[in-house]
């Protein structure tokens, strides 16, 4: 999601989530919005899909930088909540070769921060 301030990423965010209701992918989404400024905020929240899985995400964003997203994690988990897969960038002890990474039930795997329009492509897939 291309953006240039904080409010219009929210938004983009809030109508990605919104349509995947409308077509009958969600049945439930809460978001909560803590804006610091016009370029910053945190996101989270969590989407609940029909099959009864759940996807958490939060968010932190700095717009002024050429990567916004300085802080993530989205963790998804099937209807008995074991987890499916969640993509973060905590630091780790002992530490990862790169802080982007993907946690799955068969361990780590380094990759690069995902967008929220990715990670639903790869639950939705």
């Amino acid at each position: 999601m291309p953006t240039t301030n904080f409010p219009e990423y929210t938004q983009q965010f809030a109508e990605l989530l919104n349509t995947l209701v409308t077509i009958g992918q969600v049945s439930t989404f809460e978001l909560q919005v803590d804006q610091r400024s016009t370029l910053r905020g945190f996101i989270k929240g969590q989407a609940t899909f029909i099959a009864g899985s759940e996807l958490h995400f939060r968010e932190f964003l700095d717009t002024t930088l050429l990567e916004p997203k300085t802080m993530y994690a989205y963790h998804y988990q099937n209807a008995e909540r074991q987890l499916i897969f969640r993509y973060d960038n905590a630091i780790h002890r002992p530490p990862l070769l790169q802080q982007e990474h993907k946690h799955t039930p068969d361990g780590i795997i380094l990759t690069l921060a995902p967008t929220m329009q990715q990670v639903l492509d790869e639950i939705l897939g």
